[in-house]
């Protein structure tokens, strides 16, 4: 028999085995979404005559009911589903929008337009306070409602470049600023009068009069104002209020880098109900306090910390002198003496680690770790001709420690929980497995560069870089839960990789680099954009690459992929995934290509918080403006307010599942806020029925 005959042969046998698999492929009722893209991926390799994909496929569908859902007809090869976006759906796509029946979608005006107003947004919520002139006077509008008129607005936010603007506290729900009227401040939060002052700089109110936070918890607000009574020794200070009491006055409170403040010598607690500041004496800077909730404490201490519950202040003190020597305390009680160290508190628990210099006035002095008032075994280096210990890295649960040491080669190391690990040139982006089990980073040797997860380290692997980009190459991605970890490895000088869970694997077969990996909010899936030969992107999912998608071009990518809350459900942003001579734009989610309107790609998308519906926002043609869709619905649309590569918050999802978004019209500012029907879901979206929605057992 003639090789042509044999390789027709094997096609036909491939087909019918196909023929055969794929009727009760598509009736699994107990399948879950992943399973499903899995089994996808596997026919199609079966259709192409792969053997050991349609043996797969055989194996997987025996351990499937074969009974075809009430009422479900099986899906035979290229059948589309029914609940496809047909052409009768045209009006989601330029005409007038029909909502589902039971979509909520309510606007709120915001700020009337102006060309000289300033807007500022709330990091959460879409709320808005716009800054504005009402006659000669000025005035902030929060929400639509005016608040009272000021003769100027004054100050801002903590670590804010602006010098008239807002503090909006962390959950977006309060706010503060400042205004004057006469020789009188007044600070304004939550739309009520707050505090009044007729301190001032020399008669005079300005930018650092005012600068205003809120705690994390977003309970308390807290004010730094700088004031100058007189140009003599004493007559300038700066006052730090916390929910409105004063702690004595200071020398100096803030320091500056350009023009953006930044709180100094001042600490918060991790629950965000308690403060620690260090002030200084205006009239003798050599002396200084510490305050703790507004009190003057009973004892010295320099660079407070608080401990993970925030029922403790670290501090530490120094005691100069010829035998000099500095201390750690705990609420003011010393737990560590020594030369000099420095304190690294963790993020949980009780661990805490110092680096401490030893015999600084000898020839050979020396540096070695201390955990918890005990000296690490084999810790200790000559700091000496740039030997020194530099980092120290916490796990999430505060229970591991990693120390990065640079040797008089400059060459560095880890020490984790004592054990030394490998030498190498350099070691960077170290960071804990989010179930703190393993410790991970990057390293080079030998002018080649290496991912380590664990033990366990790559072969030459150069992850892509990763934001924000601080260097040449990126860190390993973390997983949200568990162990896992891995990164895209690439410039070496040879085909693209993955490194995943400690392990060098090939990328799919045509895949030429990969970018933008990340993990399902679970930790148990993984994807990435593949690239291919001519510049075509698809996602890859678990390591199947998806020839349902079609993620643009580097040089045009479309919106990132998204996975659903509960890790149920993946969805992204395609192009059809054959040329169609069309502009066209759709989705892939759950392993389908679903069309949706013949423009450019998504400017947003996402799940909703329960993960029940798919959002996205497309552009509108002609227009600055902005079309909202639901389940592949349009729902709403608004010219946009600002642009949708802006990192401010005009679009939020809220716990509800609702969304909020900030547009505008011809007069306004306004706030559409949509509540997705119970008529439509994910599920809808593609047809898949039940299927899509399944949820793995």
């Amino acid at each position: 028999m003639s090789d042509g005959k044999r390789s027709n042969l094997r096609s036909i046998v491939a087909l019918a085995i196909c023929l055969v698999i794929f009727a009760p492929a598509g009736e699994a009722s107990a399948q879950s979404v992943w399973q499903k893209m899995k089994q996808n991926v596997l026919q199609q390799q079966c259709q192409q005559g792969l053997q050991k994909a349609c043996q797969a496929l055989a194996q997987t569908n025996q351990k499937q009911p074969q009974a075809p859902l009430s009422g479900q007809q099986p899906t035979q090869p290229g059948q589309q589903h029914s609940g496809r976006i047909s052409q009768q759906d045209d009006h989601d796509q330029a005409g007038p929008i029909h909502p589902p029946q039971g979509t909520k979608v309510e606007e709120t005006v915001l700020a009337p337009l102006s060309n000289s107003a300033k807007s500022f947004i709330s990091p959460h919520g879409v709320h808005v306070a716009t800054y504005e002139s009402s006659g000669s006077r000025a005035v902030i509008y929060y929400d639509g409602v005016p608040g009272p008129k000021f003769d100027e607005i004054l100050g801002g936010s903590f670590n804010s470049s602006v010098e008239t603007g807002i503090a909006f506290s962390p959950d977006g729900k309060r706010y503060a600023y400042c205004g004057r009227s006469g020789t009188e401040m007044v600070v304004m939060v939550d739309g009520k009068e707050f505090l009044r002052t007729s301190e001032s700089h020399l008669a005079r109110f300005d930018g650092s009069s005012c600068r205003l936070g809120f705690t994390s918890n977003s309970r308390h607000v807290y004010i730094s104002s700088d004031v100058a009574t007189s140009q003599t020794r004493g007559g300038s200070f700066t006052h730090f209020i916390f929910d409105g009491k004063a702690a004595p006055p200071s020398a100096s409170g803030l320091t500056s880098s350009g023009n953006q403040a930044s709180i100094r010598n001042v600490s918060f607690s991790p629950d965000g109900n308690h403060y620690a500041v260090i002030i200084t004496d205006p009239a003798d800077e050599h002396k200084w306090g510490l305050v703790v909730d507004g009190k003057v404490a009973p004892y010295l201490g320099s660079a407070p910390r608080w401990s993970p519950d925030s029922q403790h202040l670290y501090t530490t003190i120094s005691h100069p002198g010829p035998a000099g020597y500095e201390e750690g305390m705990l609420d003011g009680k010393p737990f560590i003496r020594a030369d000099h160290f420095e304190l690294s508190v963790a993020p949980a628990g009780n661990m805490w680690v110092a680096v401490v210099d030893a015999g600084i006035r000898n020839p050979s002095p020396t540096q070695f770790l201390v955990v918890d008032g005990k000296k690490v075994p084999g810790s200790e280096i000559v700091h000496q001709r740039g030997a020194m210990i530099d980092r120290i890295v916490f796990s999430p649960d505060g229970k591991h420690y990693a120390a990065r040491y640079t040797t008089t080669q400059n060459r560095q190391y880890l020490i984790v929980d004592g054990k030394r690990a490998q030498e190498y040139q350099s070691v960077d982006h170290i960071l804990f497995t989010s179930d703190s089990s393993k410790v991970t980073y990057t390293a080079f040797a030998n002018a080649k560069p290496y991912a380590i997860i664990g033990d366990e380290e790559s072969e030459a692997c150069l992850p892509e870089p990763t934001p924000p980009v601080t260097d040449t190459h990126g860190s390993l991605i973390v997983a949200p839960i568990g162990s896992r970890a891995g990164g895209i490895c690439g410039l070496t000088g040879g085909r693209a990789t993955l490194y995943l869970d400690g392990k060098t694997t090939p990328l799919p077969d045509g895949a030429q680099s990969g970018t933008d990996l990340r993990f399902s909010p679970d930790g148990r899936h993984y994807a990435y954009r593949a690239g291919f030969q001519g510049g075509a992107q698809r996602l890859v999912i678990d390591g199947a690459v998806q020839a349902a998608t079609n993620l643009g071009s580097p040089s045009m990518p479309r919106f990132h992929y998204v996975f659903s809350p509960d890790s149920q459900h993946i969805a992204a942003d395609s192009a059809p995934p054959s040329d169609t001579g069309q502009y066209a734009s759709g989705i892939f989610i759950d392993g389908k290509y679903t069309p949706v309107v013949v423009n450019s790609g998504m400017k947003m998308l996402e799940f909703t918080a329960d993960s029940k519906h798919i959002v996205w926002a497309q552009g509108v043609s002609g227009r600055d403006a902005l079309r909202i869709f639901v389940d592949g619905k349009a729902v709403a649309e608004a010219d946009t307010a600002i642009s949708p590569t802006s990192h401010e918050g005009w679009w939020d999802m809220a716990p509800d599942g609702s969304l909020s978004v900030l547009a505008q019209d011809q007069n306004n500012l306004k706030r559409i806020t949509i509540t997705p029907s119970t008529e439509t879901s994910v599920a809808t979206l593609g047809g898949g029925g039940a299927l899509l929605a399944r949820r793995e057992q």
